[in-house]
């Protein structure tokens, strides 16, 4: 509510106003340096705002931090994919099943939750392969997967088809709307 963000003299963020309803999908388009990530880094907690508060499900999480925003359903995926490269997709899944939810976890179990997200995310078969090795599509997915492992309940997606051929785009673009019906 009313979020603002500046580096030093630079306005990035000013008055920032935004109410996202469950079940709904809102994308921001703009150039670069429009703000799009800061304002992703506020709501996931990587980055505070200079003024204003974010509310999650009617609560005030502006000081509370990434980590525990995860584990109250606030699922994030970055625009340049960080997996632990030496881990296998699998192992990168079920970090993000174990850490990012916590015990807090909605229905699934834990393998539950990684096999459901290596299904839906069409990676089941590069389960056993070593991040390290993925193709950029194969890392966004992996990077989204990680962030449905924590059965999220808004689920941001910054900047997830950059980098990616007309071709692999229309294959993520299918990918997110099957996990909007799921």
């Amino acid at each position: 509510v009313g979020v603002s963000k500046q580096f030093g003299t630079l306005t990035v963020l000013e008055n920032l106003n935004a109410s996202i309803k469950s079940g709904s999908a809102l994308g921001v388009v703009g150039p670069n340096g429009a703000g799009k990530t800061t304002m992703l880094n506020i709501l996931a907690g990587d980055l505070a705002p200079s003024s204003g508060s974010v509310l999650f499900e009617g609560i005030d999480v502006t000081n509370v931090p990434s980590h525990k925003r995860s584990r109250k359903g606030i699922g994030r995926t970055s625009q340049i994919p960080r997996p632990f490269e030496g881990l296998t997709v699998y192992e990168n899944i079920l970090v993000g099943a174990t850490f990012g939810r916590g015990k807090s976890r909605k229905s699934k179990s834990i393998n539950q939750a990684c096999a459901f997200a290596l299904e839906t995310t069409g990676m089941t078969a590069k389960a056993n392969v070593v991040a390290g090795r993925l193709t950029l599509l194969e890392r966004k997915r992996l990077e989204l997967a990680r962030a449905l492992a924590i059965e999220p309940s808004v689920l941001l997606l910054d900047e997830i088809a950059g980098g990616l051929t007309e071709m692999e785009v229309h294959e993520l673009i299918a990918t997110i709307k099957l996990i909007r019906t799921t």
